[in-house]
């Protein structure tokens, strides 16, 4: 019984560390996937960007200037009853 839970314990940790190589593989390989995605779509839209910056050098991006907003005041208005 004792050579039958050690064979256990030895597969089963076996089995333990092979499926933690291949988690551990799958996530860098999403990772390294997520970042190739991730540069090829930042390139996709520094193309688009470039159509626009000529656009873009004629916009001020300094803060827009506003005017002190006055509320309308209310006038009282006469209203009259009907019969």
């Amino acid at each position: 019984m004792a050579t039958l839970r050690e064979q256990w314990l030895s597969v089963s940790t076996e089995l333990l560390v092979r499926a933690t190589r291949g988690i551990c593989a799958g996530s860098v390989l999403n990772a390294e996937l997520g970042r190739a995605v991730t540069r090829a779509r930042i390139e996709e839209w520094a193309g688009v960007l470039s159509l626009y910056e000529p656009q873009l050098s004629l916009v001020s991006l300094a803060e827009p200037r506003t005017e002190p907003r006055t509320e309308p005041q209310n006038e009282p208005v006469a209203v009259g009853a009907t019969a």
